[in-house]
């Protein structure tokens, strides 16, 4: 239920005193009924809904709650998309927490090119919709979903590879078992971490 103020400005009005002098006389007590402003308000017969209402299906996980175990990563994606058809991708994609999370993700820079997406989702145009799905972004994100989804690549630096930088001996088994190389941007992460902290796909 929302509720909206209104300012009054109550002017004061002019009258004379008992000496022929024109005062001024502030128009209080304001009646009550003044201030009440009716406001119409009802529901359509046929509600339409901007997002998806799912039924059995999950919804993709809400930011910002990882003690209640949602968690908004690569898997996460991949998971969410998995579940739905080539023909349902404008109902796939009309999730409200998806959507932020495409909006806020830093190694794709979709924020730029949201706007044809948003336009679908807002008007359930599923030709828009099939655009922005054959669009190049997406099509780049879908191939990284792909990649973290079958976990290519080795979760540390095999021993030949190990050698080739120098280290040997004691350095290079510390190096071996305190980190782990990411298969997609190649960063070297802390061995504690269960995704990248550069591109924050899984290990």
């Amino acid at each position: 239920m929302c509720s909206t103020a209104y300012s009054v400005r109550v002017d004061a009005g002019q009258e004379k005193d008992q000496y022929g002098n024109e005062v001024q006389r502030l128009a209080r007590p304001l009646p009550v009924e003044y201030l009440l402003v009716d406001v119409p308000a009802s529901t359509p017969l046929q509600p339409q809904f901007t997002f998806t209402e799912f039924d059995k299906r999950q919804p993709f996980p809400i930011e910002n709650r990882y003690i209640d175990g949602h968690l908004q990563d690569f898997n996460a994606l991949s998971n969410y998309l998995s579940a739905w058809g080539e023909e349902d991708f404008l109902e796939a994609i009309s999730d409200f927490h998806l959507l932020v999370y495409l909006y806020k993700m830093d190694m794709l820079p979709l924020r730029q090119h949201m706007g044809p997406l948003l336009e679908a989702v807002r008007s359930k145009n599923p030709n828009k919709a099939a655009e922005f799905k054959s669009d190049e972004v997406w099509k780049l994100l879908e191939s990284l979903v792909q990649a973290s989804s079958t976990g290519g690549g080795t979760a540390s630096y095999p021993s030949g590879a190990t050698a080739s930088t120098g280290a040997t001996g004691a350095d290079a088994m510390d190096l071996d078992a305190n980190t782990w190389t990411c298969s997609h941007c190649t960063f070297i992460n802390r061995g504690e971490l269960n995704s990248c902290e550069i591109c924050s796909l899984p290990r």
